[in-house]
């Protein structure tokens, strides 16, 4: 069945990425159609952890679930490495080891360790020459590997617009490939970042985040490329599985919920059930 999409999707004026947290959410998302997604940290702490996006990931743990989504999936996928976990000979291991899997990218932030949700409170970034320098040393372990790298700032909670636009441009200079100036807080502040902040840039729409929810036109007016819904599928598989449990307990059933779920025939058919039997058969002993 042939997916419609968006006219801007459509004629490649802005790409939409939608944000996945494990290998069923990226195949529900390349089921959708989607060519591009990123693994989000804040989803990954949320489904592996059970913890919310406060430095409790560990580097082996994003690395984990990474291998599994792009072996698993056809999907440019981008991967949130949080702070690189370390100084720059940490963010060049996470390079290498993310281009031997296979990832098309990452995204590099500059917050103090250990690091939290871009939009939550009481952040601290470090020195802006120092994430440079990890720019720097992530775009020499990728070499001429076809790697994208993110820089993403997040002072403007902690310094305002005007360094963030500051330290965007020198992490252009450094390396960065996209730009992305975490939790403008209105339309007049992505603005001026849409003027001022070399492009290529990204955005990301939270809901319920600091950053107001728009539409593509008015993210491609603004001049952002890029945009992320990193957490929708996260937030709408929580409401739905909080639904189904709390239905179950009351009404002893799951009869009054089959409009609302996924039927046995179209769920095996997203994990790959019917290729697993073909490659079964393979192997049968003939009587």
């Amino acid at each position: 069945m042939k997916i419609k999409e968006h006219p801007l999707i459509k004629e490649g004026k802005i790409m939409l990425v939608a944000g996945v947290y494990d290998v069923l959410s990226a195949k529900i998302a390349q089921k959708a159609g989607f060519s591009a997604v990123v693994l989000t940290g804040y989803g990954v702490s949320a489904s592996y952890l059970g913890e919310p996006d406060f430095g409790l990931l560990t580097q082996t743990e994003i690395l984990d679930n990474a291998r599994r989504v792009v072996q698993a999936t056809n999907l440019i996928v981008t991967v949130d490495a949080d702070t690189g976990y370390g100084g720059p000979l940490n963010v060049q291991r996470m390079t290498r080891e993310l281009i031997k899997m296979g990832a098309f990218g990452m995204i590099l932030e500059d917050q103090k360790w250990p690091k939290r949700c871009g939009h939550m409170r009481g952040k601290e970034v470090i020195d802006a020459q120092e994430h440079a320098l990890k720019i720097r040393a992530a775009k020499d372990a990728a070499g001429s590997a076809p790697f994208l790298i993110t820089a993403r700032t997040d002072a403007i909670a902690t310094h305002g617009l005007d360094e963030a636009i500051r330290r965007a441009k020198l992490y252009k200079d450094a390396g960065a490939d996209v730009l992305f100036v975490e939790a403008p807080q209105t339309k007049d502040v992505l603005k001026r970042i849409g003027k001022e902040v070399p492009h290529p840039l990204t955005v990301n729409m939270i809901e319920g985040g600091l950053t107001p929810l728009l539409s593509l036109e008015e993210i491609y007016e603004l001049g952002f490329s890029i945009v992320g819904y990193v957490l929708t599928g996260l937030f709408a598989a929580a409401q739905a599985l909080e639904k189904a449990y709390r239905t179950l307990r009351i009404e002893g059933t799951s009869t009054s919920m089959n409009k609302d779920m996924m039927g046995f025939n179209d769920f095996t058919n997203i994990i790959g059930l019917e290729k697993r039997y073909q490659e079964d058969e393979k192997y049968k002993i003939e009587k």
